[in-house]
């Protein structure tokens, strides 16, 4: 029993204790108001702010959660989300620490901090861990295009233009030949667009004057055009030479040669394995295409599941091994029918993946990029890559450089840059360009 005339014990503030883990700082104000006012800028209003701004512009989404900076922003919110808690908690204990029992209404309210700092810590690891590699994948520039032709007709100045290369290489392995060869051209102020795919087989192409590989081929390479990947790789010269600017050699060699030999400027490249495409594919669900006839398919990659012996007619949907084995059948037709379906299935994927899909899978899709994807794009760039690519209208050309338009074997190379003028002037004007396949 009090003693007659002692002051009455101190009541716990269980309220205080527990509100300042879902509104820290608001318990402080009146004690300490600018540190309560930190504590809720910091644990309330900034992450309420984030999530408003993320879904007001997110049609961009995917490309900040690949921005550096961002990434990096996200980090810090998420270490000071849970500190604002903390020290909240911890001014509400220090303004009533004589107060009976106060110790275990404490122990609650740090272990509530504690559950909600669990996922917070996981988003916050995944972020640091996706700034590392986006570092890895993307490139750090904003410099002159890759390659740009002296005697270009076509004013480039409105127009970028992007190298996608695919090789059947494993991850982390980029010797291997480049299978895959699609010039991606978009004219900036109209957004329209044009996939021109490059013929594996095609021969003689030739190199900027000046360059080693110049000086080794003055009539023109000596074998495919998908070749040049591995005969770079496999020369420590050439590799020291073509990678002196930090950017994938056998990539930065073959975009210079296809550049000069189309007679077209080419701003950027991007490099894909193609098992890590399979790995984006499932970790996105997957795409769906649609087939006017059946589709032999040849046996699977190493290490891939089985696939069938054709798909198709309808509407089918391809995993990861489905969409790699559809992108690199020749059973079905010819080299020049599987560029129509890698372009095919490029504008799919595009157009097809959400905003809820690509974050949701956003750590596996990073994983996947950072061992198969490398590119002298910055985060920025593939963004804008990928905007267009998932706009179905904004393609509006779609060339094969395939017999009977050319001849991979005997190219014309001044009909061939003809040919690529005319698909960027249609670009450019809006009128078709008569060569779409």
């Amino acid at each position: 029993t009090p003693a007659v005339g002692a002051a009455p014990p101190a009541r716990v503030p269980i309220g205080q204790l527990l509100g300042s883990v879902v509104l820290p700082g608001l318990a402080t104000l009146r004690r300490r108001p600018v540190l309560g006012l930190a504590c809720l800028l910091a644990g309330v209003v900034a992450p309420i702010v984030l999530g408003f701004w993320a879904l007001a512009n997110r049609d961009r989404i995917i490309g900040f959660a690949l921005d550096p900076q961002f990434l990096t922003l996200l980090t810090w919110l998420g270490v000071v989300v849970v500190l604002s808690r903390l020290v909240a908690v911890a001014e509400v204990w220090y303004a009533h620490r004589t107060a009976r029992g106060v110790g275990g209404w404490l122990a609650l309210a740090l272990a509530m901090v504690a559950v909600l700092a669990v996922p917070v810590g996981v988003l916050t690891l995944r972020a640091n861990d996706a700034r590392r590699i986006v570092g890895d994948v993307f490139a750090d520039r904003d410099g002159p295009a890759l390659f740009t032709p002296d005697d270009q007709v076509v004013d480039a100045d409105g127009v970028t233009t992007v190298l996608l290369l695919g090789t059947d290489a494993g991850p982390g392995r980029w010797g291997a030949r480049t299978d895959t060869m699609i010039l991606v051209s978009i004219d900036r102020a109209s957004g329209r667009a044009a996939l021109v795919s490059v013929p594996r087989n095609l021969t003689r192409l030739r190199f900027p004057p000046g360059t080693p590989l110049a000086d080794e081929f003055p009539n023109g390479f000596d074998d495919l055009a998908n070749a040049v990947f591995t005969h770079v790789n496999t020369r420590p010269e050439l590799v020291e030479y073509y990678g002196a600017s930090g950017l994938q050699p056998e990539a930065v060699a073959l975009t210079g040669a296809i550049g000069y030999s189309l007679g077209v400027e080419i701003d950027d490249f991007a490099l894909v394995n193609i098992k890590g495409f399979a790995d984006v594919v499932d970790a996105i669900g997957g795409v769906t295409v649609e087939l006017d006839s059946s589709v032999p398919l040849p046996p699977s990659l190493a290490d891939e599941e089985p696939v069938p012996a054709s798909i198709g007619p309808g509407v089918v949907e391809l995993d990861g091994a489905l969409a790699v084995a559809f992108a690199r059948t020749r059973s079905a037709d010819s080299d020049y029918q599987r560029m129509g379906r890698q372009r095919q299935l490029l504008a799919a994927l595009g157009s097809q993946v959400s905003v809820t899909d690509a974050v949701s899978a956003f750590g596996t899709v990073t994983g996947a990029l950072d061992d198969s994807m490398r590119t002298s794009l910055s985060s920025g760039g593939f963004d804008t890559l990928l905007t267009v690519l998932g706009d179905s209208g904004a393609i509006v050309e779609s060339v094969g450089l395939t017999p009977p338009l050319i001849e991979p074997g005997n190219p014309d190379y001044d009909q061939i840059r003809s040919i690529v003028d005319a698909v960027q002037e249609a670009i450019a004007t809006g009128t078709p360009s008569g060569y779409s396949n």
